[in-house]
Order: structure tokens, then sequence, then C-alpha cells
């Protein structure tokens, strides 16, 4: 039975948990609400999620459970999540796609190798990398300056002589007594201190070590070790430094495509990175949907620092502060990453879960996203132009592009109305104030045809409509520069794309056609003006004033025409030229 006004007469207008149940008892669906009565409303209707008609066809009963306030319904949603694991609710799913180091530093003479597993062991585990192909590259460079074996316990046990990795100076070969223990402990030590980000430690203890040696004048294994010591500051990259923060920190960073999510979770400990989560999500569109997942992570995991970054605005306000500590039992500190090295986190947070959604198909759409520093695929990219001569006829038209390819079904035009003026900034404000109060699709990218002055006035409008999420981009091409420019909000400088990538003939080709489709559009109505005044002409009817347009095209304006411009249209007599000029003349 679909959900109907009679399931909802029973329910009250308090805070609370509402619990969507089919005719066999199943519970489907589990939501909060300010108003239980209101929000269950909504989905007779309301409600233009793509899910809602399929929740509200399956939903046989409502039960509701009440609670003090909008906290308390936010916990007991998400414990409710957790317990029951409605089909329609958010379902987060670990990838386990990321590799990492691993040193077995409780092992006699400990290895390193590529993992995708990380066990509670007792080893070390260092990453995340997002390619497994990235990490083979790590390895053979850190194995260059500190040769540990890679080979497993049994064939380290029964190996006779040196493998091939110590013929080609990336083992020190343990296995057959090449390396006294001490000195095999020494580099496990390095090599750990490298990969912890420590490398002001290890410039300290190569300096102490070659400075000994040469005093000893053992020359040549002081010069090993400036060379080593030289890879290190010049050749590697290190394990990712944070600084020297004292507490653990978490940074949830996402990437949005098709009605799909990814989220990347990073974890810092004293300063390194030394974990990650990837969380593969079906994007409901429900209500703070981002705080939800955060919720939904914690509640799985449990493990809760006090220190969590994110990128996003809770649309609860400080709510998931307060039920974190709440379940940590201590005060746990939720920001947003906005500035300085939380931004950088953030952004390499977003950047992996990015990485981790790419295909061949959506590779130009994910290099924008990159370039723009967006926080999803922009899937559906809206793009706005203003199209008018002199002040009249002014018109405007919409673009959409979906997958990176034009959908035409999308298109739309705008009717300038009540700007007499030639205003284009007032127009924009117009245009886009009508498109985003009605109750279609968001786009995942705004495009404004202008400068700074119709991003700023974009920037306005989404402001004052509370839309600031959506993202918002201006592309200008100086006269006669070759290059286009890029502004964004908050953004002093202009970006710019290279100048043959495929991101780059994109963006042109969606300005491109929406002004052409401004241009055809506002052609349109000119000559459908110029129609109406011709055919006001004694004698001039539909069919002869089509003619005079047709024949008359390279003309500019009605003033401008001639005899002779006009005695070139067979369908016209020396009296149609002779009334049609005088009209003219006469409309001065």
């Amino acid at each position: 039975m679909a959900l109907n006004h009679g399931i909802i007469t029973s329910l009250p207008r308090s805070p609370g948990v509402y619990l969507m149940k089919s005719a066999l008892g199943e519970i489907i669906y589990v939501g909060k609400a300010k108003d239980l009565k209101g929000r269950v409303q909504a989905y007779l209707g309301q409600d233009t999620r793509p899910s809602v008609p399929y929740i509200a066809d399956q939903t046989d009963q409502v039960d509701f459970i009440v609670t003090r306030n909008e906290k308390e319904a936010l916990f007991l949603e998400n414990q409710l999540i957790k317990s029951h694991r409605p089909r329609f609710n958010i379902d987060l799913k670990d990838d386990k796609s990321y590799v990492r180091l691993k040193i077995t530093v409780n092992d006699e003479w400990p290895r390193i190798s590529v993992t995708r597993k990380v066990l509670k062991d007792g080893a070390l585990y260092f990453g995340p990398y997002a390619s497994a192909t990235a990490i083979r590259t790590t390895l053979s460079a850190v194995s260059r300056i500190f040769p540990l074996r890679r080979c497993k316990d049994t064939a380290f046990r029964n190996r006779t002589r040196p493998c091939m990795y110590h013929q080609i100076g990336l083992c020190s070969a343990p296995c057959t007594g090449r390396i006294a223990r001490e000195a095999y402990g020494e580099v496990v030590e390095d090599l750990v201190t490298f990969l912890e980000g420590r490398n002001r430690d290890l410039e300290g203890r190569f300096t102490e070590r070659m400075r000994r040696e040469a005093s000893r004048q053992n020359y040549e294994a002081a010069a090993k070790i400036r060379d080593q010591l030289s890879a290190i500051r010049e050749s590697l990259v290190p394990q990712v430094v944070v600084g020297s923060t004292p507490t653990d920190i978490d940074v949830f960073g996402t990437y949005r495509l098709k009605g799909k999510a990814r989220i990347t979770v990073l974890h810092f400990s004293r300063g390194t990175m030394t974990d990650s989560r990837l969380l593969m999500v079906n994007d409901t569109g429900e209500e703070d949907f981002m705080t939800t997942c955060v919720l939904q992570f914690y509640l799985r995991n449990g493990n809760i620092p006090p220190l969590v970054y994110i990128d996003f605005e809770p649309e609860t306000g400080d709510l998931p502060e307060q039920i974190l500590s709440d379940l940590r039992g201590s005060r746990v500190s939720v920001r947003k990453g906005t500035r300085g090295r939380p931004r950088q986190w953030v952004e390499m947070a977003q950047e992996n879960a990015r990485l981790s959604g790419r295909t061949r198909e959506t590779s130009a759409l994910d290099d924008l996203a990159r370039a723009f520093r967006l926080p999803g695929i922009p899937f559906r990219m809206e793009c706005y132009d203003i199209s008018s001569f002199q002040g009249g006829n002014p018109v405007a038209s919409r673009v959409v592009f979906t997958g990176g390819e034009p959908d035409k079904s999308l298109y739309r035009h705008y009717r300038i109305r009540d700007i007499a003026v030639q205003d284009d900034f007032a127009m924009m404000e117009q245009v886009l104030r009508r498109r985003l109060c009605c109750d279609e699709a968001k786009p995942d990218l705004l495009v404004i045809d202008g400068g700074k002055g119709q991003l700023s006035v974009c920037v306005r409008v989404l402001e004052s409509l509370g839309m600031e999420a959506i993202p918002a981009v201006a592309m200008a091409k100086p006269r006669g520069a070759k290059v286009d420019r890029f502004f964004f909000p908050g953004r002093k400088d202009a970006v710019f794309l290279p100048e043959r990538g495929e991101p780059l003939k994109l963006m042109q080709r969606l300005r491109d056609e929406a002004h052409r489709f401004a241009v055809k559009y506002h052609t349109h109505l000119r000559s459908r003006a110029i129609s109406s005044v011709l055919e006001e002409i004694p004698g001039i009817g539909p069919k002869k004033a089509r003619a005079i347009l047709k024949g008359t095209a390279h003309v500019k304006g009605l003033s401008r025409l001639t005899p002779a411009d006009l005695a070139s249209i067979p369908l016209l007599s020396k009296g149609d030229i002779d009334r049609i000029l005088d009209h003219i003349r006469t409309m001065g």
C-alpha cells in the first residue's frame, strides 16, 4: 500500500525519529525531523529526491519515536540505521584498494613489503598510497638507501646465496650474513625514522656517523653515508608530515559522482598520517547527508579522535560535535578545514577520494574538478549568457552539459523582464533568481559567461537563496587575448587551464554553445519584431515580410534599407517598395 494521508494524521508535530515499514514489517527507511508530521508529509509530493517515490510506494505504516530535542533525534536516527541497515538509508562500504608499506619490526630480521591489509600483528604500516605502481616505485627508491630484505620468512630461512635484490643494491642480504645484526637494526631504525617524517633527526644521525667514519679515516664508508644523506635531502619524498600536533586528528574529504559519493578519511597521529579509509556511499540526497555519513562512520568504528576536520558546513550546526563528544566521553571538536594546514589536509583527502573514482569516461571532468578544486565531479554543468542589441529584445540562454555532453532537452531561453536599460548585471541576476528558485535539480557547476562583475552577481544570488554550496565560475577572455581566464569566489587570481587540454576544450564548448543558443533566440525575437513592423504596411503580409527579412539579412536595421536592397526581392512590386521606404522614414 502506498503512503497516504491516513498514515500521517496520527503523527505528532514534535522532534523525533520516524521508521517507514513495508507490508511485511521490514524497516525500509529511518529519518529524523524537527516536526515529524510535517517531514513525513513531504513524502506525498513536496520532496523531490529521486528515491522518495520508491520509498512512499513501498511504505505500509510509519512508526515514530518522540525525542526531547533535535540532538537526541539525530543520535537516535544513526543508532537505528546502524542496527537495522534500512535499504534506502546511507550504507557505508569500505574500499580496500589502498596499499601501504609494511615493516615487520618484531621479526628478528625485519622485512619490508607492500600490503593492502592492516593487521594487529605488531608491524608498522606507512601510507596510504592510492596506486600500487606508485608505492612500488617508492619502495625501490627507499631500498637504495635503506636496503631491508623483501623475501618471505620461508625463503629467508632456506636461502644459501644472496638474491637478485642484493645484486642490484636493494637488499643487504642478512640471509647469508652479509650484514651484522646491529647494523641491520640500525638500517631498520633509520627507515622508520624516515617514514615517520622525522628527517631532521635522521639527518643529524647520518651526519654524526659520517664525521665519525671520517675521523677514523674510513673515507669510503664516510662517502657512502654522504651519498645516502644527499639522497634523503634531494631525491625522496617522505611520509606526509602535518606538523607537531600533539593530538590525533581525522580528516574527511568527499567526492561526488552520478548519485554516488566517495569519502576518504585520513587519520593523523603525532603529526604523521598513519591510516586512511575509503568509503563508498549511495548519495541519497538526505537532509544533511554528510553529517549522517560522519556519524555512521564513528558509530561503526568507535575510535573517535578529539579533533575532526570536515569539508562541509553541517546543516544541524554543532549537533555532530555534541553527539561525538557524548560518544567519546570527552570534548570532540568538529571544524571545517578552510585555511592553512587543515585546508591542505582536507584537499589531500578530497584528492584521494577523487582519484579512487576516476574512469576513462570521466577523465576530463575529473581533471576539471581537480583544477577548479570542486567538491565533486561536475556531472551537470549549466552555462548562462546574455544577448541583446542596444538594449533591445534582451534574452538569456541556459545550456546544460551532463557527463560532458550537451543535453538539449534541458536547454532554456529566458526573456528579460522590466529592465529598460542595458544592464547586464541586473539581467544576469534576474535570470539566475528565476532559475534557482524553481524545483529543478541544481547544477554541480554554474558557469557564467563574463568576468568578476558577473561572478559577484552570481555569488550574491546564491547567498541570498542559501545556496552557497553550489560551485560557480566566471569564464572570460579579454579582447585580443588567446587564453580564457576563470574566476572563482574568494580567489584573487584567475585560474588558467592547459591550452590544449580536454578540460579547457570542454569549457569552451559549453560557453560557445550558450552564446550560440542566446544569439539564435535573440535573432529570432528581433526577426519577429521586425516582421510585425513590416506587416503594418498596407499590402505587406506575413509571406512578403518573411521574404524581406530573408533577402535583407545582410543589412543591419530597417533604417539602412535602400531601394536596391528591396528591388532584389521578387515578391515586391514597385508600389510595395515605395510604401516600405515611406513607412521606414515615418518611423524616423
